[in-house]
């Protein structure tokens, strides 16, 4: 997929979840039918928390590659990579990695087996990558208990116009070139990155429509 279409791509899927965000009282947002699935506000949570790393890292370029170094090869069609990936995760039965399950000021104590993955090799691997910071995100970035609907959408628009706009500065060698720790799979370029992250809020506009 050419950058040019992935951007628009992206652009209309974080468009789409902005839309429909705005005809959803904010009681609604809010609103948990089962302990076992994710609210509206947290389905947006969650996907603010896979944007946030991204962006932290492509503020510090030169970083990315002292850590991580090149990727030195060009990056997979975006089929190629969903299917690698399905097959990296095919064990973990699609759970969230514990940085990226959103939290909240009133949740239960056995929330984080409901939604955190078992699979711990996978995590250790991925927390080797990126350093145990990574551990506070849930914390940072806690849905309050007054919290209200825009202030949780303000973050997702925030995020994601940020990781266009940056993306969109990098020409395809460096977005071949850089590579960053993905869930399940490890180092991905960051083009590859972007088609997760394409794939990632396609699949929770989905989920959020369900729900509304």
């Amino acid at each position: 997929m050419e950058s040019k279409e992935l951007f628009e791509k992206l652009d209309g899927v974080f468009s789409e979840v902005l839309t429909i965000l705005g005809n959803v009282e904010n009681d609604f947002f809010f609103r948990k039918e089962k302990l076992e699935k994710w609210s509206i506000a947290e389905e947006i949570q969650h996907l603010s928390l896979s944007i946030v790393p991204i962006n932290n890292s492509l503020s510090q370029l030169p970083l990315i590659t002292e850590r991580w170094g090149h990727s030195n090869r060009e990056s997979r069609s975006l089929i190629m990579f969903l299917k690698d990936y399905e097959k990296a995760v095919s064990n973990g039965k699609w759970k969230a990695f514990p940085p990226f399950v959103p939290k909240t000021e009133s949740e239960s104590l056995n929330y984080p087996r409901l939604h955190y993955t078992s699979e711990q090799n996978k995590i250790n691997d991925f927390y080797q990558l990126t350093g145990s910071q990574i551990e506070l995100l849930r914390e940072k970035f806690q849905i309050a208990r007054l919290a209200d609907k825009n202030s949780i959408i303000k973050i997702f628009k925030e995020q994601s116009s940020i990781l266009l706009s940056v993306s969109k500065k990098l020409d395809d060698s460096q977005m071949d070139d850089i590579q960053l720790p993905l869930p399940y799979i490890g180092l991905v370029t960051l083009k590859e990155i972007l088609y997760f992250t394409l794939n990632h809020t396609e699949c929770h506009c989905n989920s959020i429509k369900n729900i509304s």
